[in-house]
């Protein structure tokens, strides 16, 4: 006796069933991407700040030389535009102002990862004595995503003796605090 083989597909509600089940797990990895990449960004902007910052104190240390942090206008003189490069620069006379390019140590340029805000009080510059210290201008570097999320933000605060801090999220709501204890603002 011959044995019927009969071919059997997905019923329509089998069908809908499986492509639900995708349409959710796709939602949910697409969600875990975003922030993948957001978290990516954020830390490769951090380290690049920080490195910067860094090595302006520092080469004010090795040189024993005034070295000034700052995004510069067209006129080469430091501006208040922090979507504009960030340049470290040896400043001996204290002009906030490059005359020559050996003057330039180094250059940066976040704008591709994201946004930066610079907040110096009255100042538009973060300056290195040739002790590393920062007296005069102090403040925090504020980085914000493309999409301006909170929770994806990130704020520098350079202390008075030139060194980069990153700030914490100290009350768990997902956005850092800035040194008064008030959640970052991205603007």
């Amino acid at each position: 006796m011959k044995h019927l083989h009969v071919a059997r597909g997905f019923s329509l509600l089998e069908l809908i069933i499986v492509l639900v089940i995708v349409a959710v797990i796709a939602t949910f990895a697409s969600a875990t991407f975003d922030t993948t990449v957001k978290s990516v960004r954020q830390q490769s902007a951090l380290t690049e700040l920080i490195s910067v910052i860094n090595f302006a104190r520092n080469s004010a240390i090795q040189e024993q030389i005034t070295v000034t942090l700052c995004p510069l206008t067209i006129n080469n003189k430091c501006g208040s535009d922090w979507s504009r490069p960030l340049v470290a620069f040896r400043d001996p006379d204290r002009t906030r102002s490059i005359s020559n390019e050996s003057q330039i140590l180094r250059v940066i340029q976040l704008n591709d990862s994201g946004n930066v805000a610079g907040k110096t009080g009255i100042r538009d510059y973060f300056r290195f004595r040739p002790s590393g210290l920062a007296v005069e201008a102090i403040g925090n570097i504020v980085w914000c995503p493309d999409d301006r999320d909170r929770k994806h933000a990130a704020q520098i605060r350079i202390n008075m003796g030139g060194r980069p801090f990153v700030s914490k999220d100290s009350d768990n709501d997902g956005i850092v605090e800035d040194a008064n204890g008030n959640p970052v603002e991205c603007t």
